[in-house]
């Protein structure tokens, strides 16, 4: 189903009409190919995002992702012609979305910058200390390669090119010949020396160069890159901040669209350690206890959320969040209607529940096959009113 075919069903009555036919099946030849910069567990279904900022904005809005992950909810708001405002605590969240959203206007740009950068990183590979480099990230690279790696984030960083750095956590470990690691999982960095032995497959062990790896990102990036047409008119920024306590204005946000933590189904700093690791962030524990909202907080934490995201938006815009359920040892954790009751009784908010939308995820859209914490997605849609 194309676009214009789903918006034709948005449009069929004056009420927004959320419909899982509008966002089934595979988007990965249809979407943005900057969607695809660089692997984030849990991310939000780009189709499913585009139906939302269609169904609760207009172009011209301002739209708010306090939790933006891999920078779904930003990238699709600025190519429908909306002013993006991300935010999220990760580094790792923080480099990509910048990436996505800072990504050159062409392929020759992007590609022309990617040889200085590689050629001044060759150049300062030699001179770098690898015993400065914990034991741990020492196991996943060849030690040339490591070198080279090294010296690229430092080139990257001091010109703060985010595009490119995103290319390059987008190509850091993987099992393919066209990543940086020996073989490795994708998308968390765990080596699989036992599958792959290396007295077996000693070329998957070898120098990789650095080069033709990242310039091959690039062009990967290039594929459908469905820039926004109005790129001029619409602005956006990126922000590390903690979601209670976020620098917007009041009631200058046209909608929220975000998917929060779930309850601790996923560890976003574990599950992003290596590319954490090269981004600065040598406790990925400490970071992850920032990150994953357990039990114990979940719910003062996300209280005190709702009450900032009220005090944003403006009068009558929606928020509308995509929440998971989560079944461990047993016990079900329906996240939506525990969301939808904090906002009820939150003494600073005026968000009233106008309908939450159930969707199942099926087997193939998860990152982790046949897991048993998450089954559902609840789609809990909220609007700001005036009592």
């Amino acid at each position: 189903m194309v676009y214009g075919q789903q918006l034709s069903l948005i449009q069929e009555s004056q009420q927004p009409r959320l419909d899982a036919r509008l966002w089934a099946g595979c988007f990965n030849a249809k979407e943005s190919s900057l969607h695809q910069l660089a692997p984030y567990v849990g991310k939000l279904k780009s189709g499913m995002v585009r139906i939302l900022i269609q169904m609760y904005s207009e172009p011209g809005h301002t739209i708010l992702d306090p939790f933006c992950g891999s920078g779904v909810v930003p990238l699709e708001a600025v190519l429908l012609g909306r002013h993006a405002v991300g935010n999220d605590l990760s580094p790792y969240a923080y480099a990509i979305t910048r990436g996505k959203l800072s990504a050159p206007d062409s392929k020759q740009e992007a590609l022309s910058r990617a040889q200085e950068v590689i050629s001044n990183a060759e150049r300062r590979a030699s001179a770098v200390d690898l015993t400065r480099v914990p034991e741990w990230v020492k196991t996943f690279f060849h030690p040339d390669t490591l070198k080279e790696t090294l010296s690229a984030f430092d080139v990257l960083k001091e010109r703060e090119d985010y595009f490119l750095t995103a290319c390059l956590l987008g190509i850091l470990h993987h099992v393919r010949p066209g990543f940086l690691s020996y073989p490795s999982s994708h998308l968390t960095p765990y080596l699989r020396s036992k599958m792959f032995p290396p007295e077996d497959f000693p070329k998957m062990y070898a120098y990789r160069d650095l080069r033709s790896r990242l310039l091959a990102k690039v062009e990967r990036a290039y594929r459908r890159p469905l820039f926004m047409q109005n790129e001029k008119q619409v602005t956006w920024r990126v922000t590390q901040e903690n979601a209670m306590h976020l620098s917007i204005a009041d009631n200058s946000v046209d909608a929220v669209i975000s998917s929060p933590p779930y309850f601790g189904a996923l560890d976003y700093a574990r599950d992003n350690r290596l590319r954490l690791w090269f981004l600065g962030t040598s406790d990925w524990k400490e970071l992850d206890r920032s990150l994953t909202a357990s039990d114990k907080v979940y719910v003062s934490q996300m209280a005190q959320c709702l009450v900032e995201l009220n005090r944003v938006l403006k009068h009558g815009a929606y928020c509308v969040l995509v929440l998971g359920d989560v079944e461990r040892n047993g016990t079900k954790k329906d996240t939506a209607s525990i969301v939808s009751e904090l906002a009820g009784q939150a003494s600073h908010s005026q968000m009233i529940t106008k309908f939450v939308y159930d969707d199942e995820i099926p087997d193939i859209r998860r990152s982790r096959r046949k897991t048993r914490t998450t089954k559902h997605e609840r789609i809990l849609v909220m609007q700001k009113v005036v009592f």
